[in-house]
């Protein structure tokens, strides 16, 4: 009786993991975000902190894990947020990234990149300039959740 047990809630720990991985998938693919620079447009500039910053996101999820990253209008400031996991809480890496890119940098942000995907064309600034600023966030992973750990 005990093993039907414990059998019955790692199944539904496994259920419960795949309906927010699919969730998470659905959800930031839905992301709202600002419109990046049309067609045809110059790449955005982007300083080099902030590609220093881009370059730590990119080591933080390589190779399977998720996130987003956010850079301000200036290409001076961004926001990561990022999953060590298949499924984190909250889900919305996008959204969270955009939102948190403007509270810190005062002005309109673009989803830059999600996961190892980038949404836009992009160039480095070849001086130093200005450094900006740069948050990061770590997403709490499913099995890290109290109610996962009964």
């Amino acid at each position: 009786m005990r093993t039907n047990t414990r059998l019955l809630t790692k199944l539904r720990r496994t259920a419960t993991t795949t309906a927010l991985a699919l969730t998470v998938a659905a959800v930031t693919a839905c992301a709202q975000t600002r419109p990046a620079p049309a067609a045809g447009q110059d790449p955005l500039v982007i300083s080099q902190s902030t590609n220093t910053a881009l370059q730590k996101y990119l080591g933080l999820i390589y190779p399977n894990q998720r996130g987003a990253f956010a850079v301000s209008m200036d290409g001076a400031n961004s926001y990561t947020f990022y999953c060590p996991d298949i499924a984190c809480t909250p889900s919305l890496f996008g959204s969270i990234a955009v939102r948190q890119c403007e509270s810190l940098s005062g002005q309109p942000c673009y989803l830059f990149y999600v996961a190892q995907d980038p949404r836009m064309a992009y160039t480095i600034a070849t001086t130093k300039g200005v450094i900006g600023r740069h948050g990061i966030k770590r997403g709490v992973p499913t099995n890290e959740l109290p109610i996962m750990n009964r």
